[in-house]
């Protein structure tokens, strides 16, 4: 089975980020390649808990892997999560944002 990568880029979503991962995490599990896919969210230097919040939901979801870096919109933030997917060896990249306007729910 092929390797995805969902990337989120995130910036000050403490509100809606413990929702959106648990409407896309499932997605990643059911497309886990031999523990090779990620559900990648890249925080671009929130000034609220986004972090510290996506830190302790990787502690009990292996496959969630948090970037943080500094401050650089939207578009960067993006570049990040996909030059950290090709990187690792993605073989496919998915996108979607983190105010939890698309729904992860795949049947």
């Amino acid at each position: 089975m092929p390797s995805l990568y969902i990337i989120i880029p995130a910036y000050n979503e403490s509100i809606n980020i413990s929702h959106v991962i648990e409407e896309w995490y499932p997605v990643i599990e059911r497309h886990n390649a031999n523990d090779l896919s990620r559900l990648v969210v890249i925080d671009d230097g929130s000034k609220d808990d986004t972090l510290s919040i996506l830190e302790d939901l990787s502690r009990t979801r292996k496959l969630l892997q948090p970037i943080t870096k500094s401050n650089g919109g939207h578009g960067s933030a993006v570049l990040t999560g996909y030059r950290y997917a090709i990187e690792h060896g993605a073989d496919y990249i998915f996108q979607t944002d983190s105010d939890g306007q698309v729904l992860g729910i795949a049947q």
